[in-house]
């Protein structure tokens, strides 16, 4: 191993730098060597910590999991109504879309969608973080459909792709470099194309 460089990994201080080079380059582009290289490492290093390349980037998307996604999921969780939920969650969609030292479009959606993956360890990482948040959709959506918030013949499975399709679609404007207030307009159409039963 090349002097200087070290024989573990701090995997609290590297996972953001692994982050932004999945997140920016996508799985195909990156060489564990590159990763190891940009964390100063050597590759039996990383591979020691993570394991082989589909680990680390399982791992990548746990940790951006964790940084941008499961904060919506509170959210969710904790809004007292499903408007006030959705809002909450696309302005952290926003805050992260228009933060200039952050790779655009959103690195859990755009891996999801890219359909490279459809078995393997990153398929089933990717199953398991997106199931908290289809869980907590539709307990949402039933209960906006229960409490009248939305028109009680809404199917809450139709409300559920509404919002993930809102969400996927929001990830791609972002890669072309919209203002703040062009996002949060069109977040406004989006959110009102759901079926309220009354205005805001």
């Amino acid at each position: 191993m090349p002097a200087g460089r070290p024989s573990a990994l701090d995997i609290e201080q590297a996972m953001p730098v692994i982050v932004r080079l999945f997140w920016n380059g996508g799985y195909a582009r990156l060489t564990l060597d590159q990763v190891a290289a940009e964390l100063g490492i050597s590759k039996p290093t990383l591979y020691r910590a993570l394991g082989d390349k589909d680990g680390v980037f399982s791992a990548a998307l746990e940790s951006y999991y964790r940084t941008y996604i499961r904060p919506g999921e509170d959210l969710l969780e904790q809004a007292t109504t499903l408007r006030d939920a959705l809002q909450g969650c696309f302005a952290l969609n926003i805050d992260r879309m228009v933060d200039e030292d952050l790779p655009p479009g959103c690195f859990l959606t755009d891996t999801a969608i890219s359909g490279q993956f459809t078995t393997g360890p990153i398929a089933t990482t990717l199953d398991t973080l997106q199931e908290r948040t289809l869980t907590l959709l539709h307990q949402r959506a039933g209960q906006a459909i229960a409490e009248g918030e939305l028109d009680p013949s809404t199917d809450p499975e139709s409300v559920v792709q509404y919002v993930l399709g809102q969400f996927a679609a929001l990830s791609a404007v972002a890669r072309s470099n919209p203002s703040r207030s062009g996002l949060e307009q069109l977040v406004g159409f989006m959110v009102a194309g759901l079926p309220w039963v009354s205005a805001p």
